[in-house]
């Protein structure tokens, strides 16, 4: 079998390899969210990143991969640390592996509108992608006009995180959608998780998928780290779903779908080596990508 080189689209390698010494307490999402935070704050100098990065970079490069989207992790003050951090790899790895940043927060951190404007700028310098977590916050469609304001202005891409979660009422994916028809919005947008979706009604599901089409959406599916992360119990019963979201029903509505790495060795994901033939392999296996495989390869 001849492929071309990979395109990891999601995956977070500031963040990657802290397992060793801040593992994850209880396999659940908050348990994840809880040690990276801690971790972070603790550890995160630009020297831990550069050590830690360089490595995951080789790790990538030595399974083929040939172009490679990083989440940056940019809560105040760590943007100042990792950004630059960041471009000194992309730098060094330049020839070998196309390396492109997308910032990371909490959609609530855009209520600070200066400070997330400053962010939006560094971006750009960055030649970024401007990118948050969305939740059902009470102010959700004010916050992601905001987020698409910037973006306008800078020129910028954007890339969500949506609904990482199996809780039904979680819509933000659609949330998104509309903000981007009713703004007019003309860049990339990727999705990324979009788990409650398969969880959710068909009439409802139907009318999302509706949106995402017409709003020209791409949504990449994190196939490992869902099924490592979601439904997790703490009552030593077994999971009921996978994790992951409707990538065949988005496909056959002529949705651009992917799949990606996510995290790796840290408390999101205890595994993984950024090895795409891992991830289109374990894809192939939970998401049924076989029957017939068609072109599901171009997912990588």
């Amino acid at each position: 079998i001849i492929l071309p080189c990979f395109v990891d689209c999601h995956t977070h390698i500031d963040k990657g390899h802290i397992w060793p010494r801040k593992p994850n307490p209880d396999g659940t999402f908050m348990g994840a969210l809880n040690a990276a935070g801690a971790d972070r704050v603790a550890r995160w100098s630009a020297e831990d990143l550069a050590r830690r990065m360089d490595f995951s970079l080789r790790c990538a490069y030595a399974h083929g991969t040939r172009a490679l989207r990083t989440h940056i992790d940019s809560v105040a003050p760590q943007e100042e640390i990792s950004w630059p951090v960041f471009e000194t790899m992309r730098e060094a790895w330049r020839g070998r592996i196309e390396l492109q940043g997308a910032c990371l927060l909490g959609i609530e951190g855009v209520r600070d509108k200066k400070w997330f404007d400053r962010l939006a700028k560094r971006v750009a310098a960055a030649k970024g992608v401007l990118g948050v977590v969305t939740y059902m916050a009470p102010d959700l469609e004010e916050l992601l006009d905001h987020v698409f304001a910037q973006a306008i202005k800078h020129g910028l891409d954007l890339d969500f995180h949506a609904d990482e979660t199996d809780d039904i009422s979680a819509i933000s994916l659609k949330k998104i959608a509309e903000a981007a028809l009713w703004n007019g919005f003309e860049g990339k947008i990727l999705v990324g998780h979009c788990c409650s979706l398969a969880r959710q009604p068909d009439l409802d599901v139907l009318d999302t998928l509706d949106k995402v089409a017409k709003a020209g959406l791409a949504v990449v599916s994190l196939p490992m780290c869902n099924l490592y992360l979601q439904d997790r119990r703490g009552d030593q019963t077994t999971p009921r779903w996978r994790g992951v979201t409707l990538l065949h029903e988005m496909k056959a509505r002529g949705i651009p779908v992917a799949v990606a790495s996510d995290n790796t060795r840290d408390p999101f994901y205890a595994y993984g080596d950024l090895d795409m033939l891992e991830v289109y392999r374990m894809a192939t296996r939970i998401l049924h990508l076989d029957h017939p495989v068609a072109d599901w390869p171009q997912a990588v």
